[in-house]
């Protein structure tokens, strides 16, 4: 073990352990996050640290994510885009014995994060468009290693929202059902902007049996990744789409419904790569 790598997000805390290869060789992932933890942040990340590997290891930490927020262990200021991804190794800011990778921002319109541009460093330099489905949906334009700009979709936020509170929460006494030809059929009516259903859709279809309430959860979230999608990407776009499980399954029918195409990357192996080329190139292992 020459690195440890830590990922701190908003619901989890996820670190690994790596060899003189960059080969992943041990793990932790536990729900605590850094938005939800109570008790000083320093300690919560030894804790969880030696309850994994039994002592504080002797070796390099980088920390990307929740670790350089206010809540964190120590707050970064954010790098203003555009910018070099390959500039990022000589912003690291090292606090308590970690290297903090810094976010990004954006001033008009304003926008920020945190973790993706971890990401982005292990990604080709020319990927171009490039879509990180999450809480808070990332939208990243690069241009020859290029950050140009970002933006920020809050819908998984509001998916969440709209389900648990309001006209829109799921039907009581129903279990909920995924199907992806609903998925799709509601992805569809949001995919043109100037004609898209509204959410309230979904609740019409469902008190008119259009649509029968076990498939309430998938048609809402068709809809507004649908929407999503549809804001951004146009048929035939390219792009890069960076994410695992229920997301990218999510993510990839709505973009084979508008017709872009899109290669796929694991949003978990991009910042375990993203996390040691960081080190590498800030020369934190030889």
């Amino acid at each position: 073990m020459i690195l440890i790598g830590v990922d701190w997000g908003a619901s989890n805390f996820r670190a690994w352990a790596f060899d003189e290869e960059g080969e992943v060789i041990g793990g932790i992932s536990v729900p605590d996050g850094v938005l939800t933890h109570s008790g000083d942040a320093m300690e919560r990340l030894k804790f969880h640290i030696n309850e994994w590997l039994g002592e504080w290891p002797d070796v390099p930490m980088i920390a990307c994510g929740g670790a350089g927020s206010s809540q964190g262990i120590h707050r970064t200021d954010y790098l203003p885009v555009p910018m070099m991804i390959s500039d990022l190794p000589k912003h690291l800011v090292h606090m308590h014995g970690l290297h903090i990778v810094p976010g990004l921002k954006q001033a008009s319109p304003p926008d920020i994060l945190r973790g993706q541009e971890t990401q982005l460093f292990a990604l080709d330099e020319s990927i171009g468009a490039v879509c990180f489905p999450g809480t808070h949906t990332k939208h990243i334009t690069v241009e020859h290693g290029r950050i140009l700009d970002l933006s920020t979709e809050m819908t998984g936020e509001l998916r969440a929202l709209l389900l648990a509170n309001g006209g829109l929460k799921v039907p009581e006494g129903v279990e909920q059902v995924f199907s992806d030809s609903v998925f799709r059929e509601w992805v569809e009516l949001s995919l043109d902007t100037d004609d898209a259903a509204s959410p309230f859709a979904v609740r019409a279809a469902r008190m008119t049996g259009l649509l029968d309430p076990k498939y309430h959860t998938t048609a809402l979230t068709g809809l507004l990744i649908g929407a999503d999608v549809a804001a951004h990407y146009d048929p035939g776009d390219e792009l890069t789409l960076v994410a695992d499980g229920p997301l990218l399954k999510s993510y990839r029918i709505a973009l084979e419904a508008l017709g872009a195409e899109f290669d796929e990357c694991s949003s978990e192996e991009a910042t375990q790569d993203g996390l040691f080329e960081l080190a590498e190139e800030a020369g934190l292992i030889g």
